[in-house]
């Protein structure tokens, strides 16, 4: 089923995004076929119509000689921009997913996320603004000072920010896309890479982000990590006897991380994004194994 499942949704076969409905089917399938994978793959499925992004997000004023000066600087776009949120959907779209993933896995970790943020603990506009000034690793701080799970507190960010932020991308999209972007972090976001695309025919590279789906061409032989471009400690990691086929693994040795990469003809849309990220859980814990982070 999987190769079947990336074939028909990431090898550029559809031209139309997927709706969300199609896109559970697909997750259901996968949540079948692949059962140690089943509670991240079904709560994907249940958050998947808070996660479609927004249509009324108020747009950032970013002249397109500003973002050039910042993109040449090495500064993403949304950097010392004003991005407002609405609290009181943030918060709604945290706790259905909080509610969601207790239901599939009931340890009480997502409740007490869920509680943290409705008590007032975790503060929507401080999340966005540590994210937006390139201090992601606020999110993993505040959970733990409130002695919460910090790695599923940084997913819900993502989460939750996701149907937001990919908003702005798409507004943004048009200044970042012509400026030459040679950084491994995301142009508009900072965030770092979900998975890359040997995209088209030539089989370009480009790296997609996971808070906002930006895509932003990159090398072939080159670490977005680290920066290192030793071909000799870089490889690829497949499952035994698919050497030629797609997903894989990008490793680096120098970094000891890696960047799942896909094979499409086309750029994936925003909910195809994340279900690819599904479909390849099981190149996250072949890397993990090996002691390879994301």
């Amino acid at each position: 089923m999987a190769e079947s499942f990336l074939r028909k949704w990431f090898g550029g076969l559809r031209k139309a995004a997927p709706t969300v409905e199609e896109a559970r089917t697909e997750l259901d399938r996968l949540a079948e076929e692949r059962p140690a994978f089943r509670a991240p793959v079904l709560w994907l499925r249940e958050l998947l119509p808070d996660l479609v992004p927004l249509t009324d997000v108020n747009l950032l004023e970013l002249s397109q000689e500003r973002a050039r000066t910042k993109l040449a600087a090495g500064v993403p776009l949304l950097r010392d921009e004003k991005v407002s949120v609405d609290a009181k959907a943030f918060r709604r779209r945290w706790c259905r997913a909080c509610d969601a993933l207790e239901t599939l896995q009931p340890d009480g970790a997502a409740a007490a996320l869920a509680a943290a943020m409705t008590k007032g603990r975790l503060d929507p506009a401080a999340l966005v603004e540590a994210i937006t000034a390139g201090n992601a690793a606020y999110v993993r701080e505040r959970a733990a000072e409130l002695g919460l799970h910090p790695d599923l507190a940084a997913t819900l960010t993502r989460y939750t920010l996701f149907p937001h932020f990919t908003a702005l991308n798409t507004a943004l999209a048009p200044l970042h896309e012509t400026f030459a972007w040679s950084r491994g972090a995301c142009p508009t976001c900072n965030s770092r890479p979900l998975l890359g695309e040997f995209r088209g025919l030539d089989q370009s590279r480009y790296l997609r982000c996971g808070l906002c789906a930006a895509s932003w061409d990159a090398a072939r032989q080159w670490c977005p990590l680290c920066d290192n471009r030793d071909h000799e400690r870089l490889s690829f990691l497949h499952r035994e006897g698919e050497e030629a086929r797609w997903p894989k693994a990008a490793l680096c040795e120098a970094c000891r991380g890696y960047v799942k990469m896909l094979a499409t003809l086309a750029l994936l849309p925003p909910l195809s994004l994340l279900v690819a990220d599904a479909a390849t859980l099981h190149l996250d814990l072949a890397a993990a194994e090996r002691g390879f982070l994301a």
